[in-house]
């Protein structure tokens, strides 16, 4: 599945910009949405009322990935990408091996 993705320079300040130690890239975190093990769950409603997801997967850079995300008009839209913490990245070999 081909996702789209909504980009602009608030989004793209925020995830590139405001933590260069994550070295993320506009790559790197749509990456994390072809990963065929892709983990999905409900975040929180924000202060806008939008629900936030969080994407856990393997990104290009072969490093397990957490994306906190909103969707708008289809379109995924990046809030946050960092490493994935000792938590998540059990959730998300745990769902692997839950579904084999």
């Amino acid at each position: 599945m081909a996702y789209k993705f909504e980009w602009d320079t608030g989004n793209l300040e925020h995830v590139m910009n405001d933590h260069p130690e994550r070295e993320n890239t506009v790559d790197e975190v749509e990456s994390v949405f072809s990963d065929t093990n892709l983990f999905l769950l409900p975040n929180r409603v924000d202060e806008h009322g939008e629900f936030r997801y969080i994407a856990i997967g393997i990104g290009a850079s072969g490093d397990e990935k957490t994306v906190v995300f909103v969707t708008r008009k289809d379109k995924i839209r990046p809030i946050s990408c960092r490493r994935a913490n000792k938590k998540e990245r059990v959730k998300y070999y745990e769902n692997i091996i839950k579904n084999i």
